[in-house]
């Protein structure tokens, strides 16, 4: 008996030698693991030490570029059409196809917010076709497209502002600020910014709720041979034409804006926008195409 159980006791014992070489390297894989973990970790720390430490670096490296920068370049003056434009009377250009132009003068806050030597035109447009507005009351008014041109005088910081940021200080909500690809009537193709808000007018009488408008607006910016859509694109612009060239982009900024009125549901609202989309880009394209000095412009 004691013979038959030595194979049975040697095969345990076998046995017990393999299942114990398997947790050492089960134990040894865990450890390698862990260690590995353990390297990634202090890696990544590693790595984001190293960025917070040479942030600062980068940063006063760009900083120090305003003091490579030249003071002031030679100025290139802003490709609009002066035939097109009245600088003298401050008057854009009041036959556009079937539209009706008026010259609109800007309001004292408008023009004590910019420099002196800034030019601000502004205009409104009406035609035979516009839909229809309404007040809180029920009463029809004309409706009309405004256009703004601001010409920048010799400090652009003071001169041109992103309109996003007037218009929230003006009580605009729900913006909306998006790109959009624009073919004139003439074929030019440009990048416009397209922006969408709602104004709540104030009550007539006290404890009534305020009327809400919708507007849709479009607006770019045209420098002596750029026109751009992006404020950060014609920062960079003036940045590297001053760096390299030693010269300054003088830039205009053109915006139309149309209000309308807002429905009683989303789809309402939405058919509205839709049709005082298609005036405003009528009278955008007409526009564009007199004003903006086209041999200038690159292909």
């Amino acid at each position: 008996m004691a013979r038959s159980l030595w194979p049975s006791r040697l095969l345990s014992h076998v046995l017990a030698d393999d299942d114990g070489s398997s947790r050492a390297a089960r134990r040894l894989e865990t450890m390698e693991e862990t260690h590995s973990q353990t390297h990634d970790r202090h890696l990544h720390h590693a790595r984001i030490m190293n960025r917070f430490y040479l942030m600062p670096f980068v940063l006063a490296l760009l900083l120090g570029t305003i003091f490579v920068l030249p003071r002031r370049g030679e100025v290139m003056t802003t490709s609009l059409s002066a035939t097109a434009i009245d600088l003298e009377r401050k008057a854009p250009p009041l036959d556009l196809g079937d539209w009706i132009g008026e010259v609109s003068t800007p309001s004292d806050k408008e023009v004590g917010i910019l420099n002196p030597d800034t030019k601000f035109i502004k205009g409104n447009y009406t035609s035979y076709d516009m839909p229809p507005l309404f007040d809180a009351s029920g009463q029809r008014f004309q409706s009309a497209v405004n256009l703004s041109i601001v010409i920048s005088g010799f400090d652009i910081n003071n001169s041109i502002h992103r309109p996003e940021r007037c218009l929230r200080a003006q009580g605009h909500l729900e913006m909306l600020s998006l790109p959009e690809h624009f073919t004139t009537p003439a074929g030019h193709k440009i990048k416009v910014q397209r922006l969408t808000s709602t104004y709540p007018i104030a009550p007539k009488e006290e404890g009534e709720r305020p009327f809400p408008i919708g507007f849709i607006s479009y607006y770019y910016f045209v420098g002596h041979k750029n026109l751009t859509h992006d404020h950060w694109m014609r920062t960079f612009i003036d940045m590297k034409d001053r760096l390299l060239y030693g010269t300054d982009q003088q830039w205009s900024f053109v915006m139309v804006s149309m209000p309308y009125n807002i429905g009683s549901n989303a789809a309402e609202t939405q058919k509205r926008q839709q049709r005082a989309d298609q005036k405003i880009r009528q009278l955008l394209g007409e526009l564009t195409d007199r004003i903006v000095d086209w041999p200038n412009m690159p292909d």
